[in-house]
C-alpha cells in the first residue's frame, strides 16, 4: 500500500510537470527587436527620473515607448531576478503583492503564476533587456502620464498624478518662487463669491484656472503653476493659473481653486497640500 500511494503521488507530480513546463520552453528563434524611431524620451517615476546608463528608452515605429527593465524596476522598488533559458532568458519582477515572469523574445508573462494575455514582447537589445513601457504599467496597475511636449512617461507608482520632472530647454517655465501651500476649492455660486456670482476680483468672469490667494503671500495678477492636487474636473498633474481672487479665509499658505463644478462636487475637494510655483509677480 505504501508503494502504490508513492508511485501514484510521482505519477502526479509528472503529470502536473508536463502540464507546466511548456510555459517555459526555450525560445530558440526570437524575432528581431522592433526599430528605433526615436531616441529622445525620458521615462519618470512619481516625481523623479530614471536615470538610464548607456542603453536608453526608444519609441519604435508604432509609438511603442520600450525601456531597459532594470533601472526601472530598481526605480519602483520591485525585486528582480534572472535565470538563462535555453539561448534567451526569463526575468522576474517582485513587489510585494504581485510576482511577474517575462520570457525575452516572447509575448509570454505569467503574473502570480498565472498567464495572462499581453499584446507586447520583450527584446534583448544590446544585452539588456527591454520592456514595453505599458506592460510594467498594464501588469502592476500604475497609472500612467505622457508627457508630449517634453516626451516623458510618467509611472504614477504611489497612485498620484506628477507634473514633469524635466523640461525641454525652450520650455522650462522660470519661476521667482515656490510655496507648500493647503488648497481648498471654491464655484461661482454667489454665496462663495461676495455676493457676486461667477465674477474675481477684478470682475471677470470666473473659470478653470481661476485661483483665490492671499495677495500677502502671492501678489494678485500673478501667474502661477500648481502641482500636487488630486481632483476629477481638474486637469492631470498639474495646472497654470492665474491669482485673480481673494477670500476672506484665504490666508497665508492657503488657496482656493475655482473648479467649475457644483458645490457639492466641489465639496470633494477637501484639503490637500499643493506645490505652487510662482511664475512671475505681476503679469
Amino acid at each position: 500500500m505504501l508503494k502504490t500511494h508513492w508511485k501514484g503521488l510521482l505519477l502526479a507530480h509528472i503529470l502536473a510537470l508536463l502540464v507546466i513546463l511548456p510555459q517555459y520552453q526555450p525560445v530558440y528563434a526570437q524575432e528581431e527587436p522592433p526599430v528605433k524611431a526615436a531616441e529622445d524620451v525620458k521615462v519618470q517615476v512619481n516625481h523623479e527620473l530614471v536615470q538610464f546608463q548607456g542603453a536608453q528608452p526608444f519609441l519604435d515605429e508604432n509609438h511603442t515607448l520600450y525601456m531597459p527593465a532594470r533601472p526601472v524596476a530598481d526605480k519602483l522598488g520591485y525585486e528582480t531576478t534572472w535565470e538563462q533559458k535555453g539561448n534567451t532568458i526569463e526575468v522576474i519582477l517582485k513587489d510585494d503583492q504581485t510576482t511577474v515572469s517575462l520570457l525575452a523574445g516572447t509575448d509570454q508573462v505569467l503574473v502570480n503564476g498565472e498567464p495572462t494575455a499581453s499584446a507586447y514582447k520583450t527584446f534583448l537589445l544590446d544585452g539588456r533587456l527591454y520592456v514595453p513601457f505599458r506592460l510594467i504599467s498594464n501588469t502592476f496597475g500604475i497609472q500612467t502620464q505622457w508627457d508630449g511636449t517634453n516626451r516623458i512617461a510618467i509611472l504614477g507608482a504611489d497612485g498620484k498624478y506628477h507634473a514633469p520632472a524635466w523640461y525641454k530647454a525652450q520650455e522650462r517655465p522660470k519661476f521667482a518662487k515656490i510655496i507648500e501651500a493647503k488648497a481648498t476649492a471654491y464655484t461661482a455660486a454667489a454665496s462663495e463669491n461676495g455676493g457676486w456670482a461667477g465674477k474675481d476680483y477684478f470682475g471677470n468672469p470666473l473659470k478653470l484656472g481661476t485661483i483665490a490667494v492671499d495677495p500677502k503671500m502671492i501678489p494678485l495678477g500673478s501667474k502661477v503653476y500648481i502641482e500636487g492636487y488630486s481632483h476629477k474636473g481638474l486637469p492631470e498633474g498639474g495646472m497654470y493659473a492665474v491669482a485673480s481672487d481673494i477670500g476672506g479665509s484665504i490666508k497665508g499658505n492657503r488657496v482656493d481653486i475655482f473648479v467649475p463644478q457644483s458645490q457639492s462636487e466641489a465639496r470633494r475637494f477637501g484639503v490637500q497640500q499643493v506645490k505652487i510655483y510662482v511664475l512671475n509677480e505681476q503679469s
